[in-house]
């Protein structure tokens, strides 16, 4: 992995202008992740601002938790984010709006990725266990470079944790030889590249 030496000075204020408020990281990385994914959702004229906050607090509290327990394996933090998953699933079905295991694997898949970004939050123990944010960048992504047909389903509309999330995360992982959140940022990057200069040629 190639590093550089950046300017601290210049590297928050580039993390202030992404991310905004910076006094709580958790928060912050989460209101971030939640507008790369609340587009998808469908309130049906109802409010879901309660229930985002909800999740802000349930999301920094269960990643505090996490880094604290020693997590051994692949499966203990598959177990813990499917857990995760569930519980803002049930958040946004208490107030009878529709939201998916696709959504929330966004939501907590990129908050890890945020705030690994940020850089106040020691993610060394379970960096190698971190899940692949998908949605449709990473589909094409993983279909040129790994061979991974695309899910039938759209990423905000998974529904079966086990059948249409967790086995197309192993599928990439058994085909990756570094961490799956190093691949993600090195390929979804080259994606978006390539997709502009289609667009500009």
């Amino acid at each position: 992995m190639e590093k550089i030496t950046v300017d601290k000075d210049v590297f928050d204020f580039l993390k202030y202008v992404y991310f905004k408020s910076l006094s709580n990281c958790y928060e912050a990385a989460s209101r971030r992740a939640y507008l790369d994914m609340c587009r998808t959702i469908r309130f049906n004229k109802k409010n879901g601002d309660e229930t985002r906050k909800k999740v802000n607090i349930l999301i920094e509290k269960e990643i505090k938790a996490l880094i604290k327990t020693e997590v051994d394996s692949q499966a203990e933090y598959d177990a813990w984010h499917f857990e995760l998953c569930r519980q803002i699933k049930q958040l946004y079905d208490d107030q009878n709006i529709d939201f998916y295991m696709g959504q929330s694997q966004k939501w907590v898949n990129m908050t890890m990725k945020y705030l690994y970004i940020i850089g106040e939050t020691d993610l060394t123990g379970i960096f190698e266990f971190l899940h692949v944010p998908l949605d449709n960048y990473i589909f094409n992504a993983v279909e040129k470079e790994l061979g991974i047909k695309k899910p039938k389903i759209l990423w905000s509309r998974m529904t079966d944790y086990d059948k249409d999330y967790i086995t197309y995360q192993r599928q990439i992982r058994n085909r990756i030889d570094l961490e799956p959140l190093r691949w993600e940022f090195m390929f979804w990057l080259k994606e978006i590249e390539d997709q502009k200069n289609k667009i500009e040629a």
